[in-house]
């Protein structure tokens, strides 16, 4: 049996509750998206795809190694962006602000770790950013609606590394935390290099 899986870290509650404040004034307009719930919000990592259910001890392995080696991430919400061209967007998202050279190297390591698991590589470069919802149909100044966004300048810490299955159902995907690790490292070198 195969399971869909990404890995992801957690967001801590007040934020989720201030990016769904967000969300929830661009819902007001009726355009055709599909909002992620707020107990969804996350910050994705690496989408993995079908992983066969034999092959997610091995992996888990390698999320808790990797916990053991990076510290917490200390960032701030950033920039609302999008995916897709303006009058057609894919993604309406917001971005992560300050030092992201920790959360990148963190993001190299686990490339390196699900290659060595014989995982393909990802299929885009990662871009640090919260998905707020994908637009199945909009009108056209919906990504100028949510780029005219201040940016929320709301510190976060995040700490918790999460496996995640994602089970697509018709009212939208539902995701199910399989395994979670506290990020307890400290900054690797290549991350406070100059």
């Amino acid at each position: 049996m195969t399971r869909r899986l990404f890995i992801a870290l957690a967001l801590p509650e007040e934020i989720r509750a201030e990016l769904a404040r967000t969300r929830d004034q661009l819902a007001s307009r009726r355009d055709r998206v599909n909002w992620l719930p707020t107990e969804q919000l996350h910050l994705t990592l690496r989408f993995l795809g079908d992983v066969e259910d034999a092959d997610i001890p091995a992996l888990d392995t390698q999320l808790e190694e990797l916990a053991t080696r990076h510290a917490p991430q200390a960032l701030k919400l950033g920039l609302p962006g999008i995916f897709g061209p303006p009058a057609a967007p894919r993604v309406l998202w917001v971005g992560l602000a300050g030092r992201l050279e920790p959360l990148e190297w963190l993001v190299r390591e686990l490339e390196s770790r699900l290659r060595r698991l014989g995982l393909p590589p990802a299929e885009s470069g990662f871009k640090a950013h919260l998905t707020l919802g994908r637009v199945k149909q909009c009108r056209a100044d919906l990504a100028a609606a949510h780029l005219a966004f201040p940016p929320l300048p709301l510190a976060l810490r995040l700490d918790s590394l999460q496996l995640i299955e994602s089970r697509l159902r018709p009212a939208g995907a539902e995701h199910h935390v399989l395994t979670r690790h506290i990020l307890s490292g400290n900054e690797p070198e290549e991350a406070t290099a100059e």
